[in-house]
């Protein structure tokens, strides 16, 4: 008997710690982002059942080049003209040329021999590939005693695309994270344009 209590009562222990943490594995915050996300089209969405947003994943290459296609307002290519030795019609992803390479065609990426689409990504390049994509007018300036990745964080928080400075650019970015940038990108980009037509209209022909 006595058996048994310890038993139930290392069930409830256990059940406790795992509801805790499964409550505060994903943030209200972080689903929010992704069910934005899901909302304009861009991921699958998983309001339903948050979990399958996989929020602790790491980002591949080719995924992020799907955001940034759309943070750009770029439509995606009708055929694959094989820009990349490793991203084709058929592979690895039968969608993934078709946002890549529209992205080379902007100038939004290099063209290099390979692009490495199933790679992860870390935070820096995510940055990077998102700031270009939403138009803003950063350069990298290579007399700047601060490393590409510095002044790109730097710039980042200035525009408030994020909310804090960090230092582990090459640490992977994860789904989560990635899924905040994108859209605080996005709805900083929306803020510019509605900005721009305000603008316009007041300095308009038709403005007395």
């Amino acid at each position: 008997m006595k058996k048994i209590a310890i038993l139930i009562l290392s069930f409830f222990m256990f059940s406790s710690v795992f509801w805790e943490y499964t409550a505060i594995k994903y943030s209200s915050t972080e689903i929010e982002a992704a069910n934005s996300l899901a909302e304009r089209g861009i991921i699958n969405n998983h309001k339903e059942d948050p979990e399958n947003y996989n929020l602790w994943d790491y980002v591949l290459r080719q995924e992020i080049a799907a955001v940034s296609r759309w943070v750009a307002w770029l439509p995606k290519k009708k055929w694959c003209d094989g820009i990349f030795t490793d991203v084709t019609a058929v592979k690895p992803n039968t969608w993934a040329c078709l946002s890549i390479e529209v992205l080379v065609d902007n100038g939004l990426i290099t063209k290099n021999t390979e692009f490495r689409p199933e790679h992860n990504i870390t935070k820096a390049e995510t940055l990077w590939m998102l700031i270009r994509s939403i138009g803003f007018d950063y350069s990298y300036d290579p007399k700047n005693a601060k490393s590409w990745q510095e002044q790109i964080v730097d710039y980042a928080f200035a525009k408030w695309v994020i909310k804090a400075k960090f230092t582990d650019y090459n640490t992977y970015a994860t789904r989560w994270w990635v899924f905040m940038i994108a859209d605080t990108t996005i709805k900083k980009d929306e803020e510019i344009k509605i900005q721009e037509k305000i603008e316009k209209w007041i300095y308009s022909d038709i403005t007395l």
